[in-house]
């Protein structure tokens, strides 16, 4: 059996072999540039801008709201909001460190990201009771994530 297989490819023509060849090494440097560093970074970004969406929703949640006689209610920030937010920046730094590409890493840097500082300025974001500090605090968040 292997005598025919090798007769097969012998008796085929040489130019439909390189291409094939060529065709087989494309797909596999396509697949492994896709898996190692299309998707991380894809999935980056998505943490990013779901945290950036999670942060604008805690910020629309703490500024208040105006009752009918015109004084506006104390802080509240919706704790589970807030708790879904401090795990997409967690996330966010577990996929800059383990799952980005090196030179991709080196690009945010390059441009003064850094999801650790950010996830940081959130640890006490649930004990500032200044709505105008959350809306700061919030700021510097974007600031170092580069969402401004």
């Amino acid at each position: 059996m292997p005598e025919d297989a090798l007769s097969f490819f012998a008796t085929m023509d040489p130019a439909l072999l390189m291409a094939a060849g060529a065709s087989f090494l494309a797909g596999l440097f396509g697949y492994i540039i896709a898996k190692m560093w299309i998707k991380p970074i894809v999935r980056y970004n998505t943490l990013k801008h779901r945290l950036n969406r999670e942060l604008s929703g805690c910020l629309a949640g703490s500024m208040g709201d105006v009752a009918d006689t015109g004084a506006a209610h104390p802080l509240r920030i919706d704790a589970a909001q807030l708790r879904a937010a401090r795990q997409t920046a967690m996330a966010l730094v577990s996929s800059f460190t383990a799952d980005l590409p090196p030179w991709y890493r080196i690009f945010l840097t390059s441009r003064r990201e850094s999801p650790a500082e950010a996830s940081g300025l959130m640890t006490n974001l649930a004990k500032i009771g200044d709505p105008a500090q959350v809306a700061g605090r919030i700021d510097l968040v974007r600031e170092k994530l580069r969402l401004k």
